[in-house]
């Protein structure tokens, strides 16, 4: 599986929980408090974002992690 796919899949399962959360009354947004409304599609790419950047960041981590030596 292509890695940019499976990042803008676990965007959109992010999104679905979130939907789910909502209707369930988990928490709400400033738009829902008179229903419930769908969040909206643009947060998927927020999502997204943050899935690729959380695994940017943990990869870059790891990487810098091999080239420090800890004493025990």
């Amino acid at each position: 599986m292509p890695l940019l796919l499976s990042f803008v899949l676990i965007g959109f399962f992010i999104w679905l929980a979130e939907n789910i959360s909502t209707f369930l009354g988990v928490w709400k947004y400033p738009n829902q408090l008179g229903a419930w409304s769908m969040v909206h599609i643009g947060k998927w790419s927020s999502w997204c974002l943050l899935v690729i950047m959380t695994f940017t960041i943990v990869a870059n981590l790891k990487h810098i992690k091999q080239h420090i030596h800890i004493p025990e």
